[in-house]
């Protein structure tokens, strides 16, 4: 038997919108034979991706407020918004979260007929009072679609509670119907171009307002070369020759210095070990941000030039109730595994298995190399970060702890492995901003962000923890590699090299900006332990993509001395006459405000 059609017709307006600006859109459905002529509910699932304007009912002035139509005047209904995060409606009492109150819950009582009609404008602006509703600013593929999903369920009592998505001992109440609708975001018009040099290639990248890749057709609009490149499928220009000299044509174009022979035959390579895909719970179940794994790795490779990648999804692989939402399935390893496999080509792209994990100390980065099966991190009995170094013992991974995530330790508690070269480095600096110390000025933390005076670089250094200094993106939008980035040094590009880098601590971190920075003490990098001595040569060399506005030299985690440079090069070695265990390292600001915290060094 053919089930009758429960919509005859659904559609929405605008299907084509720019990246952040601002519409009303207006989602239809025509009721067709198969709906209840009883009490019925509809769940509008919107998506919460970066800058879009959540679904309101909560101040008519909102971006995003929501209006319903209905053609039956004796239809009653009920318009609410679903908060995901806290788990009830929003009302004057329960104020909304941030990107989880997604879902619109329309209740309707009475008889629908066939043919009746249903309009919900996201964005309301009727009589030119309402603001519309804002379109997210990422665009991370090049077809980049919003869904909008309407579930119905004939039964009014049922489809709420809903937490966004099933997960192990929670599945996501099944409608009767449901329906998806998509509008397509695309970039906004040529704002800044970047040409990045890495060790084998040159790409040069044009970008909107919001780091999305401009679509550009004409090379002339951005710049004179006398070799013509080849476009890759993510929108980037690729030179085969890395030297490659260009005239640039845009006022906002930005140069990196070359990366290849930077010390004692070294190369720097450009990385990002913490990120997060749509198997993210928060990303999923939050904001409804749907790059895979592998498209993830794409980006990283084609799009934000990266050298190195991590995909970090959240996995608490403890028997904790409260950290069930917080698992990977054996299908999203799976998932992550294939991307690993897919990509990971020494000499060209090195990709890292990892997950990031929760326990009382905070959130931590795993990174694996070796070809991990699921049920080595679904162990119940890896509850907290000292059990994967305990019971990890002899396998070839590392941890790297960041420190916006806070924990629950006491104050001045922390947990470290005996074998430093199990957490042989600390994340200072992310999307959320710096974590090198309390007072913080150029790319320093929102307001909103957790701060503990001992979690951050400073405290750590000070408090005799030799950890080298990175920085990664975090990122949960699809723009990895843009908001924190790790260089290290190395003579080649695979896991391995990549692995023995973040041991010896030969790895620094920006916040996105490819600054060259060198910085030895005695002739040994950056990362290094050395004899103490009354007579220390500290050498600094940097080259950055802007006019470099200060070079800080920290002794102790006191500022000792500042360089105001002329241009975007500077060099020097300083010479210092002290005795006494000491650390040193570098904090380099661009005009721009794009920051480099090197490593330490340790004279002990």
């Amino acid at each position: 038997m053919v089930q009758k059609p429960v919509f005859k017709n659904v559609d929405i307006a605008p299907k084509e919108v720019i990246a952040a600006d601002s519409t009303q859109f207006s989602i239809f459905a025509e009721i067709g034979p198969g709906y209840t002529s009883e009490k019925s509910r509809l769940v509008y699932d919107f998506s919460a991706t970066l800058g879009t304007s959540c679904p309101s009912r909560f101040i008519n002035e909102d971006s995003g407020y929501v209006e319903v139509y209905m053609s039956n005047p004796d239809a009653k209904y009920n318009v609410r918004i679903w908060d995901i995060d806290f788990q009830r409606y929003v009302d004057r009492a329960n104020r909304p979260s941030r990107e989880a109150s997604r879902m619109v819950v329309v209740d309707i009582d009475g008889k629908l007929e066939e043919s009746d009609t249903i309009e919900l404008r996201w964005g309301e602006t009727y009589g030119g009072f309402g603001t519309g509703a804002k379109v997210t600013s990422v665009v991370p593929r090049p077809e980049y679609y919003c869904p909008v999903n309407i579930r119905y369920f004939a039964d009014q009592k049922a489809g709420i509670p809903d937490q966004g998505r099933s997960f192990e001992g929670y599945e996501r109440p099944e409608p009767d119907y449901e329906i998806e609708l998509k509008y397509k975001v695309i970039p906004r018009q040529l704002n800044h171009a970047r040409l990045i040099r890495k060790v084998d290639k040159a790409l040069l990248i044009p970008h909107d307002l919001f780091w999305n890749i401009a679509e550009i057709d004409d090379l002339g609009e951005l710049v004179e070369a006398d070799v013509k490149p080849v476009k890759n499928d993510q929108g980037i220009f690729e030179y085969a020759d890395k030297n490659i000299q260009v005239k640039p044509k845009l006022a906002r174009f930005t140069e990196t210095p070359p990366m290849d022979n930077v010390f004692e035959g070294m190369n720097l390579y450009w990385g990002d070990v913490h990120t997060h895909s749509k198997l993210s719970y928060d990303c999923l179940q939050r904001s409804r941000m749907n790059m895979s794994p592998l498209e993830l790795a794409f980006f990283a490779r084609d799009r934000a030039g990266l050298d190195f990648f991590s995909v970090t999804d959240h996995h608490c692989p403890g028997n904790n109730e409260l950290f069930k939402h917080i698992q990977l399935s054996e299908s999203d390893w799976k998932e992550i595994m294939e991307a690993v496999e897919n990509v990971d080509k020494p000499g060209e792209f090195t990709m890292i298995p990892g997950i990031e994990m929760r326990c009382s100390r905070g959130d931590t980065v795993v990174l694996m190399n070796w070809k991990v099966d699921f049920r080595e991190i679904y162990n119940p009995e890896l509850s907290d970060i000292r059990k994967f170094w305990e019971l990890w013992h002899g396998k070839d991974f590392f941890t790297i702890p960041h420190f916006h995530s806070c924990g629950s330790l006491t104050e001045g508690e922390w947990w470290s492995p005996d074998d430093l070269n199990l957490e042989p480095v600390m994340e200072i600096f992310s999307d959320h901003g710096s974590y090198e110390r309390e007072d913080t000025e150029e790319n320093g933390r929102a307001a909103s962000k957790l701060f503990r005076k001992d979690r951050c670089g400073i405290y750590f250094l000070n408090n005799g923890y030799k950890m080298g200094f990175t920085a990664h993106s975090d990122d949960h939008k699809g723009h990895v590699g843009v908001n924190g980035v790790t260089a290290v040094f190395s003579e080649s590009l695979d896991r391995d090299s990549i692995f023995d880098a973040y041991r010896n601590r030969r790895v620094y971190g920006t916040s996105n900006a490819r600054i060259r920075l060198v910085f030895a003490a005695n002739g040994k990098l950056m990362g290094s332990e050395l004899p103490d001595t009354s007579d220390k040569e500290l050498f600094i060399s940097v080259a950055g993509e802007n006019r470099l506005k200060k070079v800080d030299l920290f002794r102790n985690g006191d500022l000792y001395r500042r360089f105001i440079p002329d241009g975007k090069n500077f060099h020097t070695v300083i010479k210092a006459k002290d005795t006494g265990p000491d650390n040193w390292y570098v904090r380099v600001t661009q005009i721009d405000n794009h920051l480099a915290f090197s490593s330490p060094v340790w004279f002990e």
